[in-house]
């Protein structure tokens, strides 16, 4: 029971410990989907922050190790991963030292094995089977490549250096079958500055699901950050491979020239890209594999082109006698800089090509890799340019800031000459000169600039003099006018130099913005291209080459079956098929039963189109733009469509019954279309037969008595009496225009066919003498009389279609305010 009680105490302590360990995100202030280039940021600026050499306190310490070990867990994949599944991040070096151990006991066993196997069957007996007498050299410790290295190392280090890597496993007997032409793989590569990797696939699983591996023996190169894979199979060989790792460096590296034109070109092209221009002579066809390493590894600086000596044509012949090449199978490298109408800045001739080392051909690159006055423009050149240097001696940059415009180029130039023709003043004095164009890094300028103190002066351009001292921390001092072209300038800088003029100003130095990045363009194209070579790959497989030809011999199978059942189908079935309406013409050979309508053809009837039975039914785009604009008057919307107006706010409603009440809306939302954005309008529909005791107490108010009848049959009295009997057919395309703030409304008569007696007061005309006397008549007549006539004025059709055409006129009279209210 104590025991147990032991056991729980230790095993609280232990998560206790744990927690208190805290979130490793938390400690560096970032987030769970951080790159490792922020984790690695954050880390740096911590670390400078907390740093117990800045501060003294107890809590400083204990911050400090908290940030280490949060940095030590993230920057590790493994351990990242773990503790992004399971939330803890123990140690397991103790079980990776055990497994080492092991390993290093099972090495041993194979060579006691391998020494007892020598003296039983002589020497050579059993070697090389089971993984037991094979070189190991060429899988020595500084090839080897594990998930870490890969991830904050190896991809990076790709975009200047391509490696092949060469995946193996302890128990893969084509493995070592590999072996010796991997040594030679080694031996022709490595001097060159190929990257050589190897991976062990029993200990490196979660690098090989990075790199897509399913198998070993497997060759990969991996080039600017991608993976290339290389088919392996029996028969390949060394130079098989040295072939595949010159394939897989990019062409765009290396440009090549035939004639004088494009060499002309090419140097020129300086002024746009900031760099050097780097031409090889060579003698054979294609550039070596040392050129395009080369031209690989100084892109940031220069620019390689290629002309092949063995081109009989005569543009290369007159190229070469203008460029002074007199060996024809001899290597001639030849660099060009920043001025024109010049000569190469240095040349390098070499007898044969197997003379030429990668250090010596490193050396002469070396030794002109920038420009007169180079321009900063990536955080590459900020580097090579104005490098981090202690205080003795310390290295100073003199910068001139311009703009990208044109009329700054002549300043430029003048300071680029200036620089060659002071260059055996500053040469070994660690100062450095350049040109920068603010207004592309305003960024980078803006610390600089803020600490600049005096006037801005019209007979000289500012120069900015730094020196970092750190990689993000820097001194200056700004030369306020100095750069004038004369020889004041040279005592102005030197005395910065010598120290007589101090670094008075401290700033940290940001990031500069790469002025040569790729375009979107340009990154979709590469990762389109990367797609496809994956997908070629696996493509190309053996075993995909089975999975397509099962799918498609199923496609031949289900299409010559098809063939098949279309022949054999015999005429009879074809009579006894269901006709569509579209084969009706075909088999009656009437040509007027047919839904085919051509206007050439007097025999065709046109047929009405669903879009004009959609117009006619009211679904028009008119009526679906108004559709939520139109409400119906009832007595739920009464008080909010007509009571409840504001001042100055008047509903349009429109009058009609259920049988044309689709085609009249669709016609009224067409009229009252230009008026949907109008907040004084409002529109709606009233459904008469519902609602005609509404409107006959409405139109009771446009007679010129109260309503009442009165002694004297007169005419108000008649049309009174009238308002008893209004058809409400005969009401529809009525539109009221309603003001619920003033009680006032205005009304439009809509066109009916032509009745022989008016059913509701028209207060606009005047009735005619034949009018009086049928109304007077109807007066005296009986009730059966009444309803008789009555019964035949509703059975009388009623012109739907233009019922509304004199409302647009109307519509405009309203507006005007002509209109009686």
């Amino acid at each position: 029971m104590l025991l147990l009680r032991i056991g729980v105490l230790l095993l609280v302590l232990v998560v206790v410990a744990q927690c208190e360990k805290g979130d490793p995100y938390e400690v560096l202030g970032i987030g769970r989907r951080a790159t490792p280039k922020e984790i690695k940021s954050a880390y740096k600026n911590l670390a400078k922050e907390w740093h117990p050499d800045k501060r003294k306190d107890d809590a400083a310490s204990t911050r400090f190790m908290e940030i280490a070990e949060a940095y030590e867990v993230l920057s590790d994949p493994v351990r990242k991963e773990r503790y992004d599944k399971f939330g803890t991040f123990d140690d397991v070096k103790q079980f990776e030292d055990n497994a080492e151990r092991a390993r290093s006991f099972v090495i041993f066993q194979k060579k006691i094995f391998k020494y007892r196997n020598d003296l039983q069957y002589g020497f050579g007996g059993f070697s090389g089977f089971g993984g037991f007498g094979f070189d190991e050299s060429v899988f020595e410790y500084k090839y080897r490549m594990s998930y870490q290295q890969y991830q904050f190392k190896i991809l990076e280090q790709s975009n200047t250096k391509p490696y092949i890597v060469y995946i193996y496993s302890n128990y893969c007997q084509m493995c070592y079958r590999f072996h010796p032409q991997w040594k030679r793989v080694i031996a022709d590569l490595e001097p060159l500055g190929y990257g050589i990797v190897t991976v062990n696939g029993n200990r490196e699983q979660n690098l090989m699901e990075k790199m897509r591996i399913s198998h070993v023996p497997a060759l990969v190169a991996i080039v600017e950050g991608r993976i290339i894979p290389m088919r392996v199979d029996q028969s390949f060989s060394d130079r098989s491979i040295v072939a595949f790792a010159q394939k897989v460096i990019p062409s765009y590296f290396m440009t090549k020239i035939n004639s004088g034109i494009m060499l002309s070109r090419f140097v020129e092209q300086w002024k746009t890209s900031n760099k050097i221009s780097v031409v090889i002579f060579g003698a054979a066809v294609n550039p070596r594999i040392r050129y395009l390493l080369a031209a690989m590894k100084y892109s940031q600086f220069a620019r390689f082109a290629y002309v092949s000596l063995a081109d009989p044509s005569d543009a290369v012949r007159i190229l070469k006698e203008s460029v002074d090449i007199k060996c024809v199978q001899c290597e001639n490298i030849l660099i060009y800089g920043d001025m024109e109408h010049e000569d190469a800045v240095d040349r390098l001739s070499i007898s044969e090509a197997k003379k030429l080392t990668m250090e010596a051909l490193e050396e002469f690159i070396e030794k002109n890799k920038l420009l007169t006055l180079p321009r900063i423009s990536s955080q590459v050149m900020l580097d090579e340019i104005c490098p981090v240097s202690s205080r003795s001696p310390r290295h100073l940059c003199v910068i001139l800031p311009v703009t990208s415009h044109s009329s700054e180029s002549e300043h430029v130039d003048a300071f680029r000459r200036y620089v060659r023709d002071t260059q055996s003043m500053w040469k070994g004095k660690k100062v450095n000169f350049a040109y920068m164009y603010v207004d592309k890094q305003k960024d980078w300028m803006r610390p600089f600039a803020e600490k600049r103190k005096g006037e801005l002066k019209n007979e000289g351009r500012d120069l900015l003099i730094f020196w970092r001292l750190e990689y993000k921390k820097a001194r200056f001092t700004w030369l306020e006018g100095a750069w004038t072209g004369h020889k004041e300038t040279d005592d102005l800088i030197m005395n910065v130099v010598e120290q007589r003029k101090r670094l008075d100003e401290t700033c940290t130095v940001g990031n500069i913005s790469d002025e040569y990045g790729l375009s979107i363009f340009t990154k979709f194209s590469r990762t389109f291209w990367r797609m496809w070579e994956v997908i070629w790959f696996h493509v190309s497989n053996e075993e995909t080459y089975m999975f397509l030809s099962a799918v498609g011999t199923l496609f031949m199978i289900m299409s010559i079956g098809w063939l098949f059942s279309y022949f054999s189908e015999k005429p009879s079935d074809i009579k006894k098929r269901k006709p569509k309406a579209n084969d009706v013409a075909d088999l009656t050979g009437d040509p007027t039963t047919t839904n085919d309508w051509h206007p050439d053809d007097p025999n065709t009837k046109k047929k009405e189109s669903e879009s004009s039975k959609q117009l006619s039914s009211g679904k028009s785009k008119w009526s679906v733009i108004m559709k939520p604009l139109i409400h119906e008057l009832r007595a739920e919307t009464y008080f909010g469509m007509i009571r409840l107006l504001k001042p100055g706010c008047r509903s349009m409603i429109l009058l009609v019954d259920e049988e044309n009440k689709d085609a009249l809306i669709n016609k009224f939302s067409q009229y009252v279309y230009p008026l949907r954005n109008n907040k004084t309008f409002s529109f709606g529909f009233l459904v008469v037969p519902k609602n005609l005791d509404w409107f006959r107490k409405l139109l009771e108010h446009t007679l010129p008595t109260d309503g009442k009848p009165t002694p004297e049959p007169d005419v108000s009295q008649s049309m009174y009496k009238r308002l008893k009997l209004i058809n409400h057919r005969h009401t529809i395309g009525t539109v009221l225009t309603l003001c619920g703030w003033k009680l006032y409304f205005s009304i439009y008569h809509p066109k009916h066919v032509e009745l022989s007696r008016r059913n509701f007061i028209d207060t606009d005309e005047e009735p005619s003498s034949d009018d009086e006397a049928s109304y007077r008549s109807d007066e005296y007549a009986s009730m059966g009389e009444k309803k008789k006539l009555h019964r035949s004025s509703s059975q009388r059709g009623v012109n739907v279609e233009n019922v509304l055409d004199g409302f647009p006129n109307w519509m405009d009279r309203l507006l005007e305010g002509s209109i009686r209210r």
